[in-house]
């Protein structure tokens, strides 16, 4: 039997220096012989190339790492933003009342006495039928001036794309100005300075029960929030004027209260429930539970998807470390015999399997930061290139792709990729280190 002549991989490397397991120092626990021969191994061809399935391993771990973390980051995008805008718009507690709320001055005063609380604000919110150039159906909220200016969400000035709501509220019964949503008034076909007839159910009592009423307002201002449902939905209207055209008197419907930590809204609850006894309160977590619960459970399957889409590319380095351990058998037997460990053999190998794992990893992740970073960019123009919206805001409610990127999620996300690449390497190195050199000669 002759023995095979060691191949470039060993050349050089003395019997001593593959039993000690290398010369030259060390690097992570490595001996520089086991990164020399690990690096060489990666290239696995004749002419020292990298193999396709090194590739094909690289670029499928690559992309599940830059597909996690894109899509992560835009689903706590998309909650985030919703979020923002939920409780910049929306009060994070309200009173209600099966009955109109008549001494609500004194309500709002008791409850804005309370630490944390923000605000308290009379509302009134009804269905209307709107018609003007167009027609649509859209909700009226009636509140007070200062409260709609306390609102940087719809009467900042990154918020108000037409008019102003300088003359909101201001007037007899709070003059005759509306402010509308950019959605609203696109379909109305109207701009700021234009009358709009708003039409209820709620008129007067006659014998054959209430009779519809309209009343025709000047639109003040038009604003943009950025959430489709808000823009294309409501219309606010002061609170004065809500009393009058839905016939509540001197009463309201509800209050609207804003904390300081919306977050933390319930440790609230037994303070307002003091200061105003006897109505239902209800907070915004109660409110959009469901809504919010659904995204929570998307985010997590989503994840789990993805965290599985990384095995599946991670296994692509087991089939090509088999691969490499059978074509580098006479290899091994060579390296055996010259002194290398069974513990110098496994090391080599576990390096060519990891190396793959954290190339693959780090490309992943760059490209990842890189496509979150620009995904407006990126959005805008494959919407160009395929000429369609591929982020129709009616679908989504969003003007754009939000997209948050968290380095703790990032962190994650390249840890269980190089925990999964060094595990999934384990196998193909550990039988690589058990072949027996006598046997593997004799069959070379």
């Amino acid at each position: 039997m002759t023995t095979p002549a060691p191949t470039t991989a060993a050349r050089g490397a003395t019997p001593s220096a593959a039993a000690s397991g290398g010369e030259g120092g060390s690097f992570f626990g490595f001996s520089a012989y086991e990164w020399m021969v690990a690096r060489r191994y990666l290239g696995a061809t004749k002419a020292g190339k990298f193999s396709l399935i090194t590739i094909i391993a690289y670029v499928a771990i690559s992309l599940a790492v830059m597909t996690l973390i894109v899509v992560m980051s835009v689903m706590q995008g998309f909650r985030l933003t919703l979020l923002d805008q939920l409780l910049g718009t929306n009060g994070h507690a309200f009173l209600q009342s099966d009955e109109p709320i008549g001494d609500y001055d004194a309500i709002t005063a008791n409850v804005e006495a309370i630490p944390g609380v923000v605000r308290a604000t009379p509302l009134i919110e009804l269905p209307i039928y709107a018609s003007a150039y167009g027609e649509t159906g859209a909700l009226v909220r009636g509140v007070r001036r200062k409260d709609i200016l306390a609102t940087p969400h719809l009467s900042g000035p990154d918020s108000v794309v037409s008019g102003s709501f300088d003359t909101f509220g201001v007037g007899r019964k709070g003059g005759d100005e509306i402010a509308i949503g950019s959605r609203v008034a696109n379909a109305l076909g109207v701009r700021a300075g234009d009358s709009v007839t708003l039409l209820t159910a709620r008129g007067s009592e006659t014998a054959f029960g209430r009779s519809p009423r309209q009343k025709s307002y000047r639109v003040g201002a038009i604003y943009h929030v950025g959430n489709a449902e808000y823009d294309s939905l409501y219309i606010f209207m002061p609170l004065e004027q809500a009393q009058l055209f839905f016939k509540y008197g001197d009463a309201t419907q509800q209050i609207e209260i804003k904390v300081d930590d919306p977050i933390a809204v319930k440790r609230y609850r037994d303070a307002i429930g003091q200061a105003a006894p006897g109505f239902y309160l209800l907070d915004w977590q109660q409110k959009f539970q469901s809504y919010f619960s659904a995204l929570g459970v998307e985010r997590f399957i989503m994840r789990l998807i993805l965290f599985l889409i990384i095995v599946v590319a991670s296994l692509n380095i087991v089939s090509g470390l088999v691969m490499l351990v059978r074509n580098k058998t006479p290899d091994i037997a060579v390296m055996r015999t010259m002194g290398a460990t069974q513990g110098a053999v496994l090391r080599i190998f576990f390096l060519s399997g990891a190396l793959i794992g954290v190339a693959g990893t780090i490309t992943g992740v760059v490209l990842g930061i890189a496509f979150v970073l620009n995904v407006d960019a990126i959005e805008t123009a494959l919407s160009w290139a395929f000429r369609t919206d591929l982020f129709p805001a009616e679908t989504y409610l969003l003007d754009g792709v939000p997209a948050k990127l968290e380095w703790a999620e990032v962190a994650s996300v390249a840890g269980f990729s190089l925990a999964t690449s060094f595990l999934t390497t384990l196998f193909p190195a550990r039988r690589a280190a058990g072949l027996d050199p006598v046997v593997a000669l004799r069959n070379s």
